[in-house]
């Protein structure tokens, strides 16, 4: 018995898994990178703040050192102008560094301040004066080298995460070359893959048509040449007439099955076949099948038996595509069975659920072939030789997945192979 075409199979989910997979780990890959250089920037901004406030407290403390340097030496001459413009300069400097940053020492900075300029402003106050200038130096002098110390920790700083920057940005750019090399050696595997798979899809479909062409031409063939036969011998024994009608009869059905097969897949690949759902008995439905399949078995001295219980076995679903799908089956086994053999069909209820077994005596399925069977347009070994287009399996698969059942096919230790169809029967049906 041959299997082949059946509905399209989704074998690419896998691929678009592991490339989703891959996608979303080099997203994070990508955002761990993006936080760890926004914290490296952020990280030198500060740094870089911190450097330019201890450069502009330096800065102020030099200049306020050469002020007080200035007001120590313009007090004595009495040069009144010239001692307030610096005595002013030297207000503005103390409020300036006070801007920057506020504490004890710059508290007792603004008295010491204060102070100067009364001392400078007093006629006689010359030794304090110059007593206070040196302590103000002394202060300036440690804030200048305590300036020159921090600037020269955050230029270490800064050189460290330049450097860190750098490494930072060569790893992101190592990083995304990598990633987008993997990306596109991914994407490149799986075009290929999938252009294989079309290609391979492309020459079933092409083998496909040809085949059905071929299986619909045969019966008619059959059938005209059997009417033409009875045509040209028209005082021929009524009897051979009789047989001859019955073969015209049973090509003519085994055309009307193709057919019906054809356009039942079809519309149910295009989402239009409804299936009718209502009550039947499906060992009516097994019964029929078998019945419409005996002239075609009689025709190629094909025996058929049936083993079925007596009783009734409800079922909910459409008796016509369940039967149409039962017939395929057994008239696919038919074709592949050996003159003067015999195809079984069984019927087996038990827990709610009805085996439907075809057996035929045929060649079977290579055991390598058994897990593609199912494949869209795929056709065993057997069945590219002697011909056939494998509709009625797809149609029984569909129309069994449409009933909630299933269909599977085993090579048997006797020779042959079965189609088992698993139906679920009516509640209260054992």
């Amino acid at each position: 018995m041959v299997h082949s075409v059946a509905a399209p199979a989704a074998g690419h989910d896998a691929a678009d898994t592991r490339l989703a997979w891959r996608a979303r780990v080099a997203a994070l890959l990508f955002a761990l990178l993006v936080a760890a250089l926004a914290g490296l920037v952020v990280a030198f901004a500060i740094s870089a703040r911190g450097a330019n406030r201890q450069f502009t407290q330096a800065s102020l403390s030099e200049r306020q050192a050469a002020v007080v340097a200035r007001i120590v030496a313009l007090a004595p001459a009495g040069q009144g102008p010239a001692l307030e413009r610096a005595l002013a300069d030297y207000r503005a400097l103390v409020a300036e560094e006070v801007g920057l940053a506020r504490g004890p020492t710059l508290t007792r900075e603004q008295i010491r301040a204060d102070a100067l300029v009364q001392l400078a402003r007093t006629p006689g106050a010359q030794m304090r004066l110059e007593a206070l200038a040196r302590t103000i130096d002394g202060q300036e002098n440690g804030e200048l080298q305590a300036g020159r110390r921090a600037l020269a920790r955050a230029g270490q700083r800064s050189m460290v995460l330049a450097g860190l920057l750098a490494a930072v940005a060569l790893a992101c750019a190592a990083c995304g070359a990598w990633l987008l090399w993997r990306s596109n050696r991914a994407l490149a595997a799986m075009v290929k893959a999938r252009t294989a798979r079309i290609a391979a899809v492309d020459a079933s479909r092409r083998l496909f048509f040809a085949k059905v062409s071929h299986e619909l031409r045969t019966p008619v063939a059959a059938v005209r040449s059997a009417a033409e036969v009875a045509l040209d011998q028209p005082d021929a024994d009524p009897h051979l007439l009789r047989e001859t009608l019955g073969h015209i009869v049973a090509q003519a059905g085994f055309l009307t099955h193709r057919i019906d097969e054809l356009l039942g897949l079809a519309a149910a690949d295009d989402g239009r076949l409804a299936l009718a759902s209502a009550p039947f008995d499906l060992g009516q439905v097994v019964a029929e099948a078998v019945a419409a399949a005996r002239p075609y078995a009689a025709s190629v001295d094909v025996a058929m038996a049936l083993a079925a219980p007596a009783r009734l076995l409800p079922m909910m679903g459409d008796a016509r595509w369940l039967r149409q799908a039962l017939l395929a089956v057994i008239e696919n086994g038919i074709k592949f069975s050996p003159m003067d053999s015999a195809l079984g069909v069984t019927l087996m209820p038990a827990d709610g659920v009805a085996e439907v077994v075809i057996h035929d005596r045929g060649p079977g399925v290579m055991e390598a072939e058994l897990p593609r069977i199912f494949d869209a347009y795929y056709q065993t070994h057997e069945g590219r030789q002697r011909g056939g287009s494998g509709l009625g399996l797809a149609l029984a698969r569909w129309v069994a997945e449409r009933h909630g059942g299933s269909v599977q096919a085993a090579n048997q230790p006797d020779g042959g192979c079965a189609i088992r169809f698993h139906l679920p029967l009516q509640d209260g049906a054992v």
